[in-house]
């Protein structure tokens, strides 16, 4: 049979194997609210790996809004409703749609914990609503420093330690660096999950070649 008279639902079941379908039907075919959370995290882990094979390009403008709305972009070219900055009991910086489904993400430079915790706050009780239509959200963590294990470990003791109500953490199975935190929405009074989500930035090379030209900057 070729692939011209294939359905979508026989097509899914090949995507993985046709680069050139890249998710897509998958993306069509989500029709539950967990679904479309699952694919998206899936797109979302995508987009990542790619920003995070050339850091060197972010080392001179560590801006949050510059590297947030790069992935939001990415976003749209999957065929994404997604936007930056989108009113939503504030400015949200990543708001994802898909009919009546909500994602929203909020994305800080890890500076310190309590700079992360301050955006974690952000998402959790101004942003999102808790309610059955969004009751997933995310934190984008932008990592310059070396050892991204260690600081996503750190950030995971930080937020225990704050007593968030029926507070829990697991990790997650498709990235080994990323973890879920639940805690009950203080707004909705139901679960709420976050997947934490790092971008590894830091560069630091240590050849010969890039010892030569940084001592050339210098001089410059």
């Amino acid at each position: 049979m070729s692939i011209e008279n294939l359905s979508l639902l026989e097509l899914q079941k090949y995507e993985a194997n046709i680069p050139e379908l890249s998710g897509f039907i998958s993306r069509i075919l989500t029709k539950t609210y967990d679904d479309f959370i699952e694919v998206l995290y899936k797109d979302i882990d995508t987009v990542i790996f790619a920003k995070e094979e050339n850091p060197e390009l972010y080392q001179s403008d560590k801006k949050e809004d510059r590297l947030t709305v790069e992935i939001m972009q990415q976003l749209r070219r999957m065929g994404y409703q997604a936007s930056h900055d989108t009113k939503i009991g504030g400015h949200a910086d990543i708001v994802v749609r898909k009919k009546e489904y909500i994602w929203i993400g909020e994305a800080k430079i890890h500076k310190d914990y309590e700079y992360l915790w301050q955006g974690f706050q952000q998402l959790n009780t101004r942003y999102s609503t808790g309610d059955c239509n969004q009751k997933d959200g995310g934190l984008l963590i932008y990592i310059f420093v070396q050892n991204t294990k260690s600081v996503m470990e750190k950030w995971q003791e930080y937020l225990s330690a704050k007593n968030l109500n029926n507070y829990a953490y697991f990790f997650c199975r498709n990235r080994s660096l990323a973890f879920f935190s639940t805690h009950i929405h203080e707004r909705s009074g139901q679960l709420f999950t976050v997947r934490h989500m790092p971008i590894i930035l830091h560069f630091s090379p240590k050849d010969k070649s890039a010892m030569r030209a940084k001592l050339e900057k210098k001089k410059g």
